[in-house]
């Protein structure tokens, strides 16, 4: 189906490999069936079974999202399709790069909800070509790509010992794991004319979701999607990524409040000594600059046959 398949593993994601995902690994390979796999042996190549032709591509790793990054940029119009596993941040990371080479993102993080991934028993007759649409977000020193939000707040969702919880997110920037409970930050946030300042437990800016129309439930969100906007800004009073929390917990945190702002082609410009995060990776505190952005990567997923 494809002659030249690329491959990128993230060990690490989802608490780490085991012998279920490589055995989810070779069933994904086995279906595009490739004349040859490239990567690196470190990244991918090494859980690939001996029926699999494999070209190693060298490059020097040093443990980091880096690999990740060098690995993307080495296999780019190289082969056919980049296979990557991954959480919802390995994806980020790898269209940070922009390839020009269509990938088939399959989850095996935390979260798993990002829009650009395919299940892994995909049918490779129904694989098709898609662009969604994206979050170009600009730091002083770094320059990110998110599907699902960017996110300010001192938490986020990981994985340890087989378990989801909420670690501290300056302290997972510095490769630790620490098990936190969210803590309110200062924000301002301009979109045009318009700004919301002040102490937040959570900030969350992301494209705006079809399934919110209809839903009033979900307050000016539903208004956003019904009538087009491209993307949202929600300010929350108080954290709300956690993974363990009982009713009562909630109780007593309630009343939630959100405040939000819809945009197109606005540019959101944040302010802030809360963590930043995209699509679950830390990135800094400091400012952000956050726009809608179409068509930075292309996509396989499965589609209807009548399509």
């Amino acid at each position: 189906m494809f002659k030249k398949v690329g491959i990128i593993v993230n060990r690490l994601a989802g608490g780490g490999i085991n012998s279920k995902k490589i055995q989810m690994i070779n069933s994904v390979l086995k279906k595009l069936r490739p004349k040859t796999v490239f990567g690196s042996r470190m990244l991918g190549l090494e859980y690939l079974g001996s029926n699999f032709a494999k070209k190693e591509i060298q490059i020097q790793l040093d443990g980091s999202r880096n690999d990740t990054l060098k690995l993307t940029n080495e296999l780019d119009e190289i082969v056919d399709v980049i296979v990557v596993f991954g959480g919802d941040g390995t994806f980020s990371d790898v269209a940070s790069c922009k390839p020009r080479t269509p990938l088939l993102c399959i989850g095996t993080g935390t979260t798993n909800v990002s829009p650009v991934i395919t299940k892994p028993n995909f049918d490779p007759k129904k694989l098709g070509i898609s662009v969604p649409r994206a979050l170009e977000a600009e730091f002083k020193d770094d320059y990110r790509i998110a599907f699902n939000d960017v996110v300010v707040g001192s938490t986020i969702l990981a994985t340890i010992n087989g378990k989801r919880v909420q670690v501290d997110a300056k302290e997972y920037l510095s490769g630790k794991k620490i098990i936190s409970k969210p803590k309110k930050f200062y924000a301002s946030i301009k979109i045009g004319n318009k700004t919301i300042f002040g102490r937040f437990g959570n900030i969350f800016i992301s494209p705006v979701n079809k399934n919110f129309v209809g839903k009033g439930i979900a307050g000016g969100v539903s208004l956003s999607a019904f009538l087009n906007f491209k993307g949202v800004v929600a300010c929350i009073n108080v954290g709300i990524i956690v993974s363990t929390i009982s009713k009562s917990e909630l109780k007593m945190i309630e009343p939630i409040i959100t405040k939000t702002i819809s945009f197109d082609d606005e540019t959101v410009h944040i302010e802030t000594d809360g963590m930043i995060s995209c699509d679950g990776n830390p990135v800094s505190d400091g400012e952000v600059k956050v726009r809608i952005i179409d068509g930075v990567i292309r996509v396989l997923k499965e589609k209807s046959l009548s399509n």
